[in-house]
């Protein structure tokens, strides 16, 4: 096992190599990106759709957030560097149970999970089913609710489970898809997509089983949200066209200790379409709750 905490030092600028490090947990080598010390830990989840990752998802936030806490920003199991898993009784449990096991790994007792799309759902089955590990959860255009409104599935969800299908992943469909995921097209540059599109076909069939494409059915967590104890960050974009916010609405009615922050002229992307806000607004409820009545 590689673990531990690696402080980098202050002039040296993070990078995916500096930052890279892998565990092996019940056999299964997970590939991870860690930054920054203190007692304050916070597990990033990316999300499941083609060619995504955890420094795909986070590369952005991890410098700033660091600074503030111990980040260790996740490859899924099946996407990038990580191993891949079998996905049975459903799509998310497996995935919590594995980073639960993670932080044990690790010799982290609690840490703040931060989850994009289907990271947001494993986030969810962590608060769930492995509750003595989660202090708090930021839920950042997650899976795991009902639309109240949007039409499913979504323009978005029909694009994901596309990708691989017909004539097979392309640098046209990662573009297309990208460009539909957030608000502003300007965003969506050849480097990037060429990034994604990379990363979706690499590692063959076997990488492409554990995406959302492979259709493993989803478990019902909206009928569980009521049990959620931890305080609760939602954030979503307006524009987002693969969870519409309606979803945001019904986690913030379901989850007790819930609030919600909108961005307009915002997809789903929210962590690389509104960098520097998500990073502050993150940074700023962990230390609300760390300081505030809650904590007491």
């Amino acid at each position: 096992m590689t673990a531990g905490t690696h402080e980098q030092p202050a002039h040296k600028p993070l990078t995916r190599e500096s930052t890279s490090r892998f565990v092996t947990v019940d056999g299964t080598r997970i590939h991870y990106h860690e930054a920054g010390t203190g007692p304050e830990v916070l597990l990033c989840v990316h999300g499941g759709a083609p060619g995504a990752s955890g420094w795909g998802n986070f590369g952005t936030n991890i410098a700033e957030l660091s600074r503030r806490a111990r980040v260790l920003v996740v490859d899924l199991p099946g996407y990038g560097r990580s191993d891949a898993i079998e996905l049975s009784g459903g799509k998310y449990r497996p995935y919590a149970d594995v980073f639960a096991a993670m932080l044990s790994e690790l010799g982290i007792e609690r840490a703040s999970v931060v989850g994009l799309a289907t990271g947001g759902a494993v986030a969810i089955a962590m608060a769930l089913h492995h509750a003595e590990r989660v202090d708090r959860l930021v839920l950042v255009s997650s899976a795991g609710g009902v639309p109240l409104f949007s039409t499913m599935p979504s323009e978005g969800q029909k694009a994901i489970r596309s990708y691989y299908a017909g004539e097979g992943p392309s640098r046209e469909k990662m573009r297309a898809y990208l460009r539909m995921m957030m608000f502003d097209p300007g965003l969506v540059t050849d480097e990037l997509v060429e990034e994604r599109y990379r990363e979706s076909v690499a590692g063959g069939e076997e990488r492409r089983a554990g995406a959302e494409s492979a259709g493993v059915p989803a478990e019902p967590l909206w009928q569980e949200l009521g049990r959620i104890k931890v305080p609760t960050l939602i954030v979503w974009g307006t524009e987002n066209r693969v969870q519409g916010f309606d979803n945001a609405l019904f986690l913030l009615k379901q989850i007790p200790d819930a609030q919600l922050h909108l961005f307009k002229r915002t997809g789903l992307w929210v962590p690389h379409e509104r960098a520097s806000e998500f990073t502050r607004l993150v940074l700023g409820f962990l230390t609300e709750r760390t300081a505030g009545p809650a904590a007491a």
